[in-house]
């Protein structure tokens, strides 16, 4: 039921939109404060959600959600707390991408740091990169292995990410023995979701990646993705001009 609910807030929200959530890549300044920032837009967006209110004048003085498509945006914060809300997550363990491999190269790189074991763990299509490079070039240590089905997945000492490609956005059978899941999707980028609070340390690690290295999942594209979470469908990608 309250999925339900949220669902439909979502699809209101799309259509009432502001037109710069689609088509600005950087801050309003007018609405803009730095410290705040990677938090304030979520936290207002949430009392518009308990209040019901989609009116398009409320959500156009909503603060902006971090600065620069690298740190987010308007949907893909959207996105994340929607994806999250589905599994009883905190908005901040979701993270998009526009990149398929940057999340496991973060999770990855800290647990190199942290002299921590990683296991890749992947169900059909082997993921797309180069494992030699990764051990080879960038010293990363990790054990790539195939299973059936995500039930497969036994406890392990060290961090466990699996990785599915999924034309669904936001399907994911949270399992405890599964730290990152990594659903990737065709011409859209990835959806990293963090479970479990011993791992909740790794979200500022990845989201320094993000920051550096690569950027969320375009405004369009997110669009899409939410538009497919809503009606439960497959996506039909859109990239943006530019």
């Amino acid at each position: 039921m309250e999925n339900h609910k949220m669902l439909n807030y979502l699809k209101a929200v799309l259509k009432n939109m502001p037109t710069d959530w689609l088509n600005l890549t950087t801050h309003r300044l007018d609405i803009f404060e730095e410290k705040l920032a990677k938090t304030q837009f979520i936290q207002q967006f949430e009392i518009l959600f308990e209040d019901n209110n989609s009116k398009a004048s409320a959500l156009n003085e909503l603060p902006t959600a971090f600065d620069y498509i690298r740190l987010g945006h308007p949907l893909s914060c959207i996105l994340e707390w929607g994806i999250a809300h589905l599994h009883q997550l905190q908005a901040k363990n979701v993270i998009s991408f526009s990149s398929k491999t940057i999340p496991i190269l973060a999770i990855l790189r800290k647990n190199l740091l942290d002299n921590k074991n990683t296991q890749i763990i992947y169900t059909a299509q082997s993921p797309d990169f180069d494992v030699e490079v990764l051990k080879r070039v960038y010293g990363y240590k990790f054990e790539l292995k195939q299973v059936e089905k995500a039930s497969d997945i036994s406890l392990y000492n060290g961090s466990t990410i699996f990785i599915a490609e999924q034309n669904e956005i936001g399907k994911v059978a949270i399992s405890p023995n599964i730290d990152f899941f990594i659903n990737t999707h065709k011409d859209l980028g990835s959806i990293l979701l963090i479970n479990g609070e011993q791992n909740e340390s790794y979200i500022p690690a990845i989201q320094h990646v993000r920051r550096r290295e690569t950027i969320a999942m375009t405004p369009a594209n997110c669009l899409a993705a939410l538009k497919s979470l809503i009606e439960s469908s497959s996506f039909t990608p859109r990239e943006s001009r530019g």
